[in-house]
């Protein structure tokens, strides 16, 4: 899709496995999860329930935004199972914003957040507005620059002056909730500069927005730990209750 996908873990574990899935629809099928699976998110938000907090799930090996044909019904089981589990908060991470209009349901989804990857500059300025075009829709607009492979200022988005000057409504209808910073993990693993997490943190605590320092990556994610500065920063945003 982009060039933070180009050494994807999604990738080396899919051939790893022996799954011919990795392409596009024209060429490729998709493996789907079993019952079992689909029943697990269930339990989930009933031990949630119990326990009286939320918790979140991260569909981690999909793009829910993805426009294949074998796609179209697990969507929407999907979104059925998203309203049936109201104290799960489902993280839906794509590298396809512009196509969130077409295929997620209308109205205010409380348990849904929405993200995007923007693992450079071309990419934030290309995705970060399409993402921004749902936030009425859903609670938590994120993003994922991770893996970050070169500078991403997002003043334009964070700073008020900035999203004034977009043409957007005012900066309180316009905020992002959450930014997760990361660099790449794997044997092929490009360089991660410590100023690139340096100026999103920075730009962060300015804005008010939460930031999440995932990883510096190596050939582990562990390998280069989570301290910038000395110190581990891992927030996680407040949910805007209603709509915009």
């Amino acid at each position: 899709m982009s060039p933070g996908c180009t050494y994807c873990y999604a990738d080396g574990l899919s051939k790893r496995w022996g799954y011919a899935i990795w392409g596009p629809p024209e060429h490729t099928s998709r493996r789907l999860f079993g019952e079992r699976h689909w029943g697990q998110p269930i339990a989930w938000d009933a031990q949630a329930e119990k326990a009286g907090e939320r918790r979140t799930v991260f569909p981690s090996m999909c793009d829910p935004f993805e426009l294949h044909p074998q796609l179209t019904p697990e969507r929407d089981r999907l979104w059925t199972l998203i309203r049936a589990t109201p104290n799960l908060d489902w993280l839906l991470l794509t590298k396809r914003p512009e196509n969130i209009g077409a295929l997620m349901p209308p109205g205010w989804w409380p348990n849904v957040w929405l993200g995007t990857s923007t693992e450079n500059q071309d990419y934030a300025d290309l995705r970060i507005p399409q993402l921004l075009a749902h936030r009425a829709q859903v609670p938590v607009l994120f993003l994922s620059v991770e893996p970050q492979i070169g500078e991403v200022d997002l003043a334009e988005w964070l700073d008020p002056h900035g999203l004034q000057a977009t043409g957007y409504p005012p900066c309180t209808c316009i905020k992002l909730d959450w930014i997760i910073t990361g660099g790449e993990s794997g044997a092929r693993h490009r360089p991660f500069d410590i100023g690139w997490a340096r100026l999103t943190r920075d730009q962060c605590r300015s804005a008010g927005v939460a930031w999440h320092f995932k990883q510096h990556g190596g050939r582990t994610h562990a390998e280069g730990g989570c301290l910038l500065d000395g110190e581990e920063t891992k927030e996680f945003p407040r949910r805007r209750l209603i709509a915009a």
